[in-house]
């Protein structure tokens, strides 16, 4: 039996030593992956904020004239759009017979000069009735161009931001009423825009979190896209409230968007968001 034991003694001490040792790093004082994610997130963690609107940065896009809504260009709220942007179209029989009445002084404009001293502030008055009754620069010169009154007139952005509210829809009908004197209606309001500085994310921090902060220091604000997942926007620190809730011990902090988010991203009022210390670039 020994001798037995004796020859199968070198094949035991032959075997790898390494399937005995543990792969794990951290036994030897290493941080494990999992370990040193537990680690970043610990150092940067997220607290819940809210997207909102600064109501003196929101513009109302209005309508003055009676007229039918033919058509909206894919308007929903949170959508940026651009300064002069289309963003529909209208037909209205008041706004041709004031285009027809432009026309008639345009095309006889000669004839105006030769016995009248003010045919150029007529016309000016004339293209000011125009432009205040929603047609843009562009729809008054196509119209110039083809001497006929256009069917339809277009509805454009007046500035650039996110649509804040849309208030009709597709073939609504306008009724704005008799205006009071020539430029007083008071219209129909049919969308409002926010402009980019309107836009404000407030969140509550921890007391300690807060009293370390300071305006005009980097943070990131982290929302989600339904076509890119989670998109993290550089943000500013733009106000610290005084006062701290004593139940929860969080005080209330105002961030500002450091620039404008990647196209097609929404940003509806109360949106739900989170923000973190880190900037973009250190975001995970």
């Amino acid at each position: 039996m020994l001798p037995r034991l004796l020859l199968l003694l070198p094949l035991f001490v032959g075997l790898p030593t390494a399937a005995h040792a543990h792969s794990d790093a951290s036994m030897f004082g290493a941080p494990s992956a999992a370990a040193q994610h537990d680690h970043d997130d610990r150092a940067a963690p997220r607290h819940p904020a809210t997207l909102s609107f600064d109501p003196r940065h929101l513009v109302n896009v209005v309508i003055k004239i009676n007229a039918r809504i033919t058509r909206l260009n894919n308007l929903y709220v949170g959508k940026r759009v651009a300064r002069n942007e289309v963003l529909g179209e209208m037909e209205s029989a008041e706004l041709e017979t004031v285009q027809a009445t432009y026309l008639g002084l345009f095309r006889n404009m000669d004839a105006v000069q030769s016995f009248s001293m003010t045919g150029n502030e007529k016309l000016i008055d004339a293209r000011m009735n125009l432009r205040w009754r929603g047609m843009s620069e562009n729809d008054i010169k196509q119209m110039e161009r083809a001497r006929e009154p256009l069917k339809r007139i277009k509805i454009t952005a007046p500035e650039s931001g996110f649509i804040y509210a849309v208030n009709v829809v597709n073939n609504q009908i306008l009724n704005t009423g008799a205006p009071v004197g020539q430029y007083t209606a008071t219209g129909t309001t049919i969308l409002t825009l926010a402009r980019p500085a309107a836009i404000q994310i407030e969140t509550s921090l921890p007391i300690d979190v807060a009293r370390g902060l300071k305006p005009g220091q980097r943070m990131t604000v982290h929302v989600a896209d339904a076509r890119r997942g989670e998109v993290a926007l550089p943000a500013v620190v733009q106000q610290i409230f005084a006062f701290a809730n004593p139940v929860n011990q969080r005080q209330r902090v105002r961030l500002k968007l450091a620039g404008n988010p990647p196209k097609g991203v929404a940003l509806p009022a109360g949106l739900q968001a989170s923000v973190s210390l880190e900037e973009p670039d250190h975001a995970h």
